[in-house]
C-alpha cells in the first residue's frame, strides 16, 4: 500500500538504463550522474524502472553492475518499483537472480499479489490510496527476453500471467474498488502499432521494426479493453520512441530512454506521470 498524501502523486519512469561492464565507461558514469541529479530535483513519490537496467550479454559480472545502480537508488528515500527487460538476463543472470539482487534495495516498493509464472517472470500490483480509499492500481508484468518459440522474436505475456491478471482484477472488483489503473512492462504489446497511428505527443522515430513487440499476441490488451479500467500502459524497449498514442480508449505510452550506453537518437531523459483525483497526465523531461 502506498498513501497519496499530496494533491498529486508523482511517478518518475526510468527505462533502458543499460549499465555495462565495470569499470564503467564514460557513458555509464554520465547515466548514473543524471539519474542522481534528477531524482534529487524531482523527488518523486515513486521511481519505476521499466526494464533493461543493465547489459548482461558479454558482461563478465552483470550483478556487480546492477549493484552499482542499487547503491545509487539507496542514497534516496524514494520508493522504487522494477520490472525487467530483455537485456537484464541474457547470459549468466536468471530472473530469480535479478529479484535476489533487487531485495538489496532499501526502499523497494510493497508488492501486492506477487505471482511468478512458469518461466520465472514476476507480475505484481502496487496500490495507491488516498484518504484510506484505493484510487489506482499499478499492474506490473515481466515480459521476459526472447520468444521461446523461435530465435528471432521477442517474448510475450504468458497465459499464466493473463490468468493472474484476471483473477487479480476480479479480486479488486469484489472489494468494490472502482479505480483508474496503469500497467507497466518493458516490451510493448502488439497493439502499440495501432496506437502509433494516433499519436497525441512525442516521437515515433524507431525503424526496422517501428514497434518491436512480440509476434505472438496472447491477448492481454483485449482483456484491458473489455475490463475497462486500464487507462495507461507504459513500456520501454524501443529507444527511439517516446510517444503517447491511443487505441480503443487506452493510452499506449513509451518511456524515454534513460541511459547513454545504448543505441538511439532521442535525447536522454525520463517520463513523469502525475496522478490526481481528476486525471492522469504524463510528459517527458530531458536531461540537461
Amino acid at each position: 500500500m502506498m498513501i497519496v498524501e499530496n494533491e498529486h502523486f508523482k511517478i518518475m519512469q526510468l527505462t533502458d538504463i543499460h549499465l555495462g561492464q565495470l569499470p564503467f565507461n564514460l557513458e555509464d558514469i554520465k547515466t548514473l550522474d543524471m539519474i542522481r541529479k534528477y531524482i534529487t530535483l524531482e523527488n518523486p513519490d515513486l521511481v519505476i524502472i521499466t526494464g533493461d537496467l543493465i547489459w548482461s550479454e558479454g558482461v563478465k559480472n552483470p550483478a556487480a553492475s546492477y549493484q552499482q545502480l542499487i547503491n545509487l537508488l539507496n542514497e534516496f528515500p524514494n520508493p522504487v518499483a522494477i520490472t525487467y527487460g530483455n537485456h537484464d538476463s541474457e547470459e549468466s543472470l536468471s530472473r530469480n537472480d535479478l529479484r535476489e539482487l533487487e531485495d538489496k534495495l532499501v526502499n523497494i516498493v510493497e508488492k501486492e499479489n506477487s505471482f511468478i509464472d512458469s518461466r520465472g517472470r514476476e507480475a505484481y500490483t502496487v496500490e495507491l490510496f488516498k484518504e484510506e480509499k484505493l484510487k489506482n492500481v499499478c499492474y506490473f508484468f515481466d515480459t521476459g527476453s526472447m520468444s521461446p518459440l523461435d530465435d528471432e522474436s521477442y517474448d510475450f505475456v504468458s497465459i499464466d500471467q493473463i490468468d493472474w491478471y484476471e483473477k487479480t482484477r476480479n479480486s479488486y472488483k469484489q472489494n468494490d474498488s472502482e479505480t483508474e489503473d496503469l500497467c507497466f512492462l518493458h516490451i510493448p504489446l502488439p497493439e502499440y502499432e495501432q496506437a502509433g497511428e494516433k499519436i497525441k505527443d512525442g516521437y515515433f522515430w524507431e525503424q526496422n521494426p517501428r514497434i518491436a513487440s512480440p509476434k505472438l499476441n496472447t491477448g492481454l490488451f483485449s482483456r484491458f479493453v473489455l475490463n475497462n479500467h486500464i487507462k495507461y500502459i507504459f513500456c520501454g524497449h524501443d529507444h527511439d520512441n517516446n510517444f503517447v498514442g491511443e487505441y480503443l480508449g487506452i493510452n499506449c505510452v513509451y518511456g524515454n530512454v534513460s541511459g547513454y550506453n545504448c543505441y538511439g537518437d532521442l535525447p536522454r531523459g525520463y517520463r513523469i506521470i502525475s496522478i490526481t483525483d481528476r486525471q492522469i497526465e504524463t510528459f517527458v523531461k530531458l536531461y540537461s
